[in-house]
């Protein structure tokens, strides 16, 4: 259970995103409905991709609000700006977490997560949990590495009709082998589009996500902040943002 930021944009992104998004490890709603004492504090982690590569990739443990390490990473975001001999743009992918029940707790394990594959590199982080995942210390990989190494093995481009499909056979994998799941909310990305999905089967009023963008940067959040409108993802779809910003929205369940 946690909250997810996505962003992608064609100028340096505000440090202020990033200092409202770190308050949600401690204002951010729980499945409750609203703020609790636990909050979201069992890690954090950003990773900025910049003309396809990540060029910042920091996680830590504990809570995000307060971390001098995090407030560090968030002001190297910040001072990312587009170079004039590219037309690349900047996507953003953060995350603050609350464990599952079961899980382990640590920096190692804190989202999002980066996989490379044929030459690609791909960063995940998911909000909800698998019900009954058994964490074993041998493979070492909670449940969201689990998803994410799950879809990976369905993509070889981030084309949204290719992402969409690895979706649906993610979701029938995990129909499949396990008794159910809170949510598979997810953002992934691999710094060409950033892809934002919405599944859950409970507490719909805490697996939200939301997506508002301008001419200049659309972002994606588990609640809307900084100004945010906020136009709500549904349950079962996909949300596809391309280096144009041009939103896509596919219905996969």
């Amino acid at each position: 259970m946690c909250r997810l930021l996505g962003a992608v944009s064609g100028t340096p992104l505000q440090y202020e995103l990033l200092e409202e998004f770190a308050d949600l490890a401690v204002t951010g709603n729980t499945a409750s409905g609203r703020p609790d004492e636990r909050g979201h504090r069992d890690g954090w982690g950003l990773a900025l991709f910049y003309g396809g590569k990540i060029e910042v990739y920091e996680r830590g443990p504990g809570s995000a609000l307060g971390s001098p390490e995090y407030s560090q990473a968030a002001r190297t975001i910040a001072r990312v700006a587009l170079r004039p001999d590219t037309d690349g743009r900047l996507v953003l992918i953060g995350h603050v977490r609350r464990a599952s029940d079961g899980m382990p707790v640590g920096a190692k394990w804190s989202h999002p997560f980066v996989e490379t594959k044929d030459g690609r590199t791909w960063a995940f982080a998911h909000n909800g949990g698998i019900e009954h995942y058994a964490f074993r210390e041998d493979e070492g990989l909670i449940d969201s590495q689990q998803l994410f190494r799950r879809l990976l093995g369905n993509l070889d481009s981030s084309g949204p009709d290719e992402v969409a499909l690895a979706v649906a056979a993610m979701v029938d994998d995990v129909r499949r082998e396990y008794s159910s799941y809170t949510a598979l909310n997810f953002l992934l990305s691999d710094g060409e589009r950033l892809h934002a999905f919405c599944e859950y089967t409970e507490h719909p009023d805490y697996y939200t996500l939301f997506h508002d963008g301008s001419r200049k940067a659309v972002v994606v959040c588990s609640q809307p902040i900084l100004r945010m409108r906020g136009t709500a993802i549904a349950k079962g779809s996909l949300v596809s943002i391309g280096p144009d910003l041009a939103v896509a929205d596919r219905k996969v369940l």
